[in-house]
């Protein structure tokens, strides 16, 4: 197994020793891995990002605050940095290429396989700036640094966690869509936006409790937000009777697919499903083509829960050349 390396932070980590201050995230580069085998050509089907957020206005940005070396703020940050909403959690599929246990810097790192599997975690963040905006995160995405999101070395990507500031109690949720710090002492660098929310800019870190945002804990987020817009709108709300929050999460209210491939040509899908079959026999039985539209869809399943499709999801790629995508509400004949 490849190491994957930071390069960023491990060229910043050699000068680290005599500093206080937090290193920032930077995207991965798998080393030492052999070229996968040609594949034929597939129709894109990634999961997107969710959409950058429009800044009307911009003002000069303070200068200074506790950053490393070349990095810090920028000259300019959108004058409502201060009513920028939290990220809004949601369910994704974990990004399967990084989830493989790696080493930068002299430390070894096991990334979560599971959205459910808890983590909770107190610490000191960083926050990174400049340095990255605009250059690709871990999770293949680009970084915006006013943007609500944050590096970890092995929450799952993407994923979510509520970040409190101990020392003031400022909260706010951040998607998690990068690896690092790895500068030991730090649990987590978030953006310049949201550690502008929870007030430590100028002093480059602060103590925090890291929560990740497990799919009950989201299924309840979005309960508790919907009771409060009910409230506010003059609607009472009725608390008796509630469905669990694990009942309001779509993953466990109905089947899931991996969809391991797209192609305008049929005979690929089939070569694909037959490729599967032939490395995984279990999995070849579970194989099935969609035609829609001049698309034919090769689908795995189906799946009873987002963990259940991910683990399986990892389990094909150790063998097979595909990028699953989790599918949800698909109507199969």
């Amino acid at each position: 197994m490849g190491a994957v390396v930071c390069w960023g932070s491990l060229i910043r980590g050699l000068a680290v020793a005599s500093l206080a201050l937090g290193l920032g995230a930077c995207s991965s580069v798998p080393l030492d891995q052999p070229s996968p085998p040609p594949a034929p050509r597939q129709i894109a089907s990634k999961p997107s990002a969710p959409p950058p957020v429009k800044h009307e206005n911009w003002e000069p940005a303070p200068q200074g605050g506790g950053y490393y070396l070349d990095d810090g703020p920028g000259d300019l940050r959108p004058a409502n940095l201060d009513d920028l909403p939290s990220a809004v959690p949601q369910l994704e599929p974990i990004a399967i290429r990084n989830t493989r246990p790696y080493t930068v810097m002299g430390q070894s790192f096991k990334p979560q396989t599971s959205l459910e599997e808890p983590y909770t975690q107190k610490g000191r963040a960083s926050w990174y700036g400049k340095k990255f905006h605009g250059a690709k995160t871990a999770n293949g995405e680009i970084y915006d640094m006013h943007q609500m999101t944050a590096a970890h070395p092995t929450l799952p990507l993407p994923s979510y966690a509520k970040v409190t500031n101990l020392t003031n109690g400022k909260s706010v949720i951040v998607r998690v869509n990068d690896r690092g710090p790895f500068l030991r002492g730090r649990i987590i660098d978030l953006s310049y936006a949201a550690a502008f929310q929870l007030d430590y800019i100028r002093q480059g870190s602060a103590d925090v409790l890291v929560e990740k945002m497990t799919p009950d804990a989201i299924a309840q987020y979005h309960a508790d937000k919907n009771g409060r817009q009910l409230a506010n709108n003059g609607v009472r709300v009725e608390q008796v009777g509630m469905p669990k929050p694990s009942a309001l999460v779509p993953a466990h209210r109905t089947p899931l697919y991996l969809q391991i491939g797209a192609f305008g040509s049929k005979s690929n899908a089939e070569a694909l499903v037959n490729q599967v079959s032939t490395n995984h026999e279990s999995f070849g039985k579970v194989s099935q083509i969609l035609s829609e539209s001049g698309v034919h869809r090769v689908l795995v399943g189906p799946f009873m829960s987002i963990d259940q499709a991910n683990e399986a999801a990892i389990e094909l790629t150790a063998f097979v050349n595909v990028e699953p995508v989790i599918k949800q509400d698909l109507i199969l004949p």
